[in-house]
């Protein structure tokens, strides 16, 4: 089985942790995201996500030739070589997760 027919099954189960994932105060407070194994991190994530990293790494997929693509099928043709760099993506993309955003002293966000 590919990568992208593994995707389509798991498509329904991805749909739900998007939800679970929209509901998490780190996410809603725009705090750092909890690590794979972390309590904060939704258990229901383990078995797609890889262990000590971002807990975003479960909607991340490893092509398995250095490069890291996106599992939402809207984004299937999204391709980076770092990682990060595709952990970043679900953040902006997919989850409006702005935990970096600059607040200066007076609260007031630019």
């Amino acid at each position: 089985m590919t990568s992208r027919e593994d995707l389509m099954l798991r498509s329904g189960e991805l749909k739900q942790l998007e939800k679970l994932f929209n509901k998490c105060p780190w996410l809603l407070n725009h705090l750092l995201e909890p690590v794979m194994g972390h309590p904060n991190c939704p258990s229901e994530v383990e078995k797609y996500g890889t262990r000590g990293e971002s807990c975003y790494t479960a909607f991340v997929e490893d092509n398995g030739d250095n490069t890291y693509g996106c599992r939402h099928e809207e984004c299937k043709t999204f391709k980076v070589t770092s990682l990060e760099d595709a952990i970043r993506h679900q953040r902006y993309y997919h989850f409006d997760h702005r935990p970096f955003e600059c607040i200066p002293a007076s609260g007031v966000q630019w």
